[in-house]
């Protein structure tokens, strides 16, 4: 799964989530596959992201490996690792890392 700015979007690629509106409508439900008037169509309503199924789309940045994230994510929160509060949102990130590597695998 992938999430892919809009004008990256090709014909015959397959949405992996529904894409809504501002208002939370659905506009095209997971599994639908793109065409071209329909990616012209979310165009229209303003959509300018989507996520798709596989990796189809080389964004040009290269994810870190798991290890080399959650090294940079303790240095990031290492000056304020004695609040808790600031510890219960770094768990939170970490957890986040965690489950896109695993569902990106």
């Amino acid at each position: 799964m992938q999430k892919i700015p809009l004008n990256l979007a090709k014909s015959g690629m397959r949405l992996a989530k529904a894409v809504f509106n501002e208002k939370g409508l659905v506009l095209c439900g997971e599994g639908v596959e793109l065409s071209e008037a329909l990616i012209s169509r979310l165009s229209n309503l303003n959509i300018n992201k989507i996520t798709v199924e596989g990796h189809p789309v080389d964004t040009g940045v290269e994810e870190k490996p798991l290890e080399e994230q959650l090294k940079d994510l303790e240095k990031r929160f290492e000056k304020v690792k004695s609040d808790p509060l600031m510890k219960m949102i770094k768990d939170t990130i970490e957890r986040q890392i965690r489950e896109r590597m695993r569902t990106n695998i």
